[in-house]
């Protein structure tokens, strides 16, 4: 019997204290500010010199403004792919660190987060392949990118527990998993609709709390629908 979305949620809160404000919430909340600061850190440079030297040169060399036009596109879904750059590591890294947490660890660890920066050129992949698929996915239309993001949604999580996965076998792991689950991980995130919504209206700061619930909630789905499958 599968646990309902509000039990895992339940389950996610008393992980995390059930006290925004507790040990494990605020480390949690820590690890998602240096997510943010990573990101931009890494691909927002990439962005800034694409724009400054690479969209500049195109216009130089390029006359036709339909080729042109194609490039551009070119160029933003490569943009799109730089803000992914760091993903596939900042992934496997908060995956390390919430399964731990839901499989008895007792708290959260900051050290396990650096996890995902061992093996960095395979956690890379995992990353990139996956920003890929639901891009060229979108592309075709929304729903087609939204299933594929699901279908490969718990191929971090397959990583931290087979490291020697290739990105291939990651994606086709998580692809037995989710079968038949991925419908229920939806109206799971949905779920938090409203919480970032809050999160917002506290200027954005409030998100920093509500994408620990949200990861951990998953990483308890995960750790079910895994087991499930066995």
């Amino acid at each position: 019997m599968y646990l309902t979305n509000a039990q895992i949620r339940t389950r996610a809160r008393r992980l995390l204290d059930d006290n925004i404000f507790g040990k494990d919430w605020l480390k949690s909340a820590f690890l998602s500010t240096l997510t943010i600061l990573i990101i931009l850190a890494t691909s927002g440079s990439l962005i800034i010199l694409s724009n400054t030297f690479v969209d500049p040169f195109l216009h130089s060399i390029i006359e036709d403004p339909s080729i042109l036009f194609a490039a551009e596109i070119l160029l933003y879904v490569v943009d799109v792919l730089f803000v992914f750059i760091p993903i596939g590591p900042i992934m496997v890294g908060l995956s390390s660190v919430h399964i731990e947490l839901v499989r008895g660890s007792g708290a959260i660890s900051i050290k396990k987060f650096f996890n995902g920066f061992r093996g960095i050129v395979d956690n890379f992949q995992i990353g990139f392949m996956y920003a890929l698929n639901i891009v060229l996915w979108s592309l075709l239309a929304i729903f087609p990118g939204i299933y594929v993001g699901y279908s490969y949604s718990m191929a971090f999580y397959v990583r931290n527990d087979h490291p020697e996965y290739t990105w291939r076998e990651c994606f086709d792991e998580s692809e037995r998993i989710m079968e038949g689950n991925r419908w229920r991980l939806f109206k799971l995130h949905c779920n938090f609709i409203g919480w970032f919504l809050l999160g917002f209206a506290f200027a954005g700061i409030g998100l920093l709390w509500v994408f620990p619930y949200a990861s951990v909630s998953t990483a308890v789905f995960y750790e079910e629908a895994k087991n499930s499958k066995n």
